[in-house]
């Protein structure tokens, strides 16, 4: 039997659709407006960067724990189906930089309005979207990788 491909896998869960995500989409939404109204430079102040860098990888980290019990069903299916660990990390990843992209548009759009397209800030905005992809990733691979995950899947 062949191997299905790794897009379905990856791309079926690309975009994020459970309530914690979109909260998670919220409190990061509501954090960027605050810096874009009142006119902050956030980037010129590192406690605003420390801020984003703590806030983004908590959040994301929390959405992908608040469905733990349904999504475990959801990663054994994928795994009988065919995909990979990897494949899955994948999926996990790609959702969480989503769910930071859509989070920090305020800022995205200021930046991408006021500064060139290969400015710092937005290299550093970019970093965070990723570091909360991996954060939003990290309780599936703690998840996948248990010793109760196994016994799900063999038996």
């Amino acid at each position: 039997m062949e191997r299905p491909s790794w897009a379905p896998v990856v791309l079926s869960g690309a975009l994020p659709r459970e309530l914690s995500d979109l909260l998670a989409i919220s409190i990061l939404t509501l954090a960027s407006l605050e810096s874009v109204f009142a006119q902050l430079q956030p980037f010129n102040q590192p406690a605003w960067f420390a801020t984003l860098l703590v806030l983004v990888p908590m959040t994301c980290a929390l959405a992908a724990l608040s469905n733990s019990s349904r999504t475990q069903k959801e990663e054994l299916a994928l795994f009988a189906y065919g995909g990979s660990g990897l494949q899955i990390q994948l999926r996990y990843i790609l959702r969480g930089v989503v769910v930071s992209i859509i989070g920090l548009s305020p800022l995205w759009l200021r930046f991408l309005a006021t500064e060139s397209i290969l400015s710092t800030n937005l290299g550093l905005l970019l970093g965070s979207a990723i570091v909360g992809g991996l954060a939003y990733a990290a309780p599936a691979l703690k998840r996948t990788r248990s010793l109760a995950f196994v016994e799900q899947y063999k038996g």
